[in-house]
């Protein structure tokens, strides 16, 4: 880090360190004060509305006991069980329920069922028929009485089935007697005074187990079918939980389960409205803080560019070298120690640069023949099986041999060698493409790597390099040398094999030309899988 820069930060830091540490703080408890509030605000709301819901089923089960023990409803049911006069019964039982939900309005229809949980009949006759619930008769060995499933039609048609068992003098079961109660009374419930009183309570929920929301006393138009954090909410019943609602934003809600019904009352609390005064005073102590380290910083920075900014040009042109690139020049625009340092570094980049071309021209040249050498090649070997691993790009080799070299450094002298070495070398530059690299990998061997290419097109290139080679000479001290090599081609074969191994087809595949009576090019075999050798 720069000096400037050290500045800049510890001035900020003065400032900022304090401010954040007690404002976290502050913030911190503060939230947690606020979050307690909530927590308690909806455990008691909770608790209020699941009072009110079993109160209002206690009353519910009450009235629906009261006309189930009617003796018109019973002596009905028993004129039926004898089949006398069963029209007759019918007609007293439907005029019967018919009285009764017309004097209370809070009932929309009724449904009797036989001792088996089989309807007999439904008023109004027309209405919706009714499904028992599967565990009926677990629920009326527990509590006397049992609910079906909500029955919700749009937001403003939602339905409750509450039914009682039907028993005779003996005691004994006759039937079942099930009403459906409309929502207004519901609607009343959940809108009762404790959850008006201007805290920013903003939905009761009414849910089942399964998510299904089975009431919901939110605005209009934000109704949802289902809550997909109720298994949540279900598993942490009573504890404050946070998630987002739609076009609500995020509430905090808390769950109560109704007891003895696979229920839950969820009572959430617009979050933003809940945070609302810690928000604004978060804000506005945010832009105090802003404020003074926009100022404190300033007058850092000030200071920082007074003693710092000559350095910088210099300090950033050092950080590039230090990187690898030598293309620096720095401007020298001063007479004074910076303007000389600055002189002597432009000197030392150059030095450098210089340098550095020298060293990699000596490490991958062949000082004779121009091409690269062996470590050269290597290199340019490695490359090729990393780009064909990547991008399945195949590449071919030619390995090439002089024929009878040493037979004529022998006869015509090393220099001799060394023309027909230049020679060699001056053919395959004209032969490869720009895309392709030439290699001496050793004495009298060269090696050429052909980017993109098949081993039948590797093939046509080494033979039209192979004649080429049979048509020249090399003229010493008046004797004509003519050059004949033999050539191995290879094709890389997959992306495990390594280097050395498709150098080793290659040399094998040279060497049998060689054994075949030299000036030839051979095709190396592709290695066989581990499947073709198993066979």
């Amino acid at each position: 880090m720069s000096i400037r820069n050290r500045i800049l930060v510890f001035a900020i830091l003065v400032t900022l360190v304090p401010s954040l540490g007690l404002g976290w703080l502050y913030f911190s408890q503060a939230e947690k004060a606020v979050r307690e509030s909530a927590r308690q605000e909806l455990a008691t709301t909770a608790a209020h509305v699941e009072r009110e819901l079993q109160l209002w089923l206690k009353e519910r089960f009450y009235e629906i006991r009261v006309f189930s023990s009617s003796y018109l409803l019973t002596g009905a049911l028993e004129t039926l069980h004898r089949e006398e006069g069963s029209r007759g019964a019918l007609a007293n039982i439907h005029d019967y329920l018919s009285l009764i939900r017309d004097q209370y309005g809070i009932y929309t229809a009724f449904q009797l069922f036989d001792e088996g949980g089989e309807p007999i009949l439904q008023d109004p006759a027309d209405g919706h028929s009714w499904q028992l619930p599967a565990n009926w008769r677990q629920q009326l060995g527990r509590q006397k009485g049992f609910t079906g499933e909500f029955s919700r039609k749009g937001e403003n048609n939602i339905r409750l089935l509450l039914g009682v068992p039907i028993t005779s003098r003996e005691g004994l079961l006759q039937g079942l007697l099930a009403a459906s109660v409309e929502s207004s009374a519901l609607a009343t419930l959940f809108t009762s005074p404790v959850v008006e009183k201007g805290k920013p309570v903003s939905t009761l929920l009414l849910v089942n187990r399964q998510g299904r929301v089975l009431f919901e006393s939110g605005p209009p138009g934000l109704s949802r079918e289902t809550l997909p954090q109720a298994d949540e909410l279900f598993r942490g019943a009573s504890e404050l939980m946070e998630y987002p609602s739609g076009q609500r934003g995020r509430v905090l809600a808390m769950l109560k389960p109704v007891q003895g019904h696979p229920w839950g009352i969820v009572v959430e609390m617009d979050r933003k409205a809940l945070f609302a005064n810690l928000e604004s005073v978060r804000n506005s102590a945010i832009l105090l803080v802003l404020g003074m380290v926009a100022l404190i910083g300033f007058f850092a920075w000030l200071l920082a560019r007074g003693i710092l900014n000559p350095l910088r040009e210099l300090t950033q042109a050092a950080q590039r070298v230090a990187e690898g690139d030598f293309d620096v020049s720095v401007q020298v625009r001063r007479s004074d120690e910076l303007g000389f340092a600055t002189v002597v570094f432009n000197d030392m980049v150059m030095q450098l640069r210089q340098s550095r071309e020298r060293l990699e021209l000596l490490t991958t040249t062949d000082s004779l023949t121009g091409l690269l050498n062996r470590k050269g090649i290597t290199e340019g070997f490695s490359t090729f099986l990393v780009r064909y691993r990547r991008h399945q790009r195949p590449f071919s080799v030619i390995m090439l041999d002089i024929d009878h070299f040493k037979a004529i450094n022998d006869r015509h002298g090393h220099l001799a060698g060394d023309l027909v070495l230049k020679e060699v070398s001056r053919v395959l530059l004209e032969e490869m493409r720009e895309v392709d690299l030439v290699g001496r990998y050793g004495g009298e061997e060269f090696l050429m790597l052909l980017d993109e290419t098949r081993a039948e097109t590797a093939l046509v290139v080494a033979e039209r390099i192979r004649n080429a080679l049979a048509a020249a000479a090399v003229s010493h001290e008046g004797v004509l040398i003519r050059v004949t090599a033999s050539f191995g081609v290879a094709e890389i074969s997959s992306g495990s094999e390594s280097m050395d191994e498709m150098m080793e087809r290659a040399d094998k595949a040279m060497y049998l030309a060689k054994q075949q009576g030299r000036n030839r090019t051979v095709l190396a075999d592709r290695p066989r899988s581990g499947a073709e050798i198993g066979g």
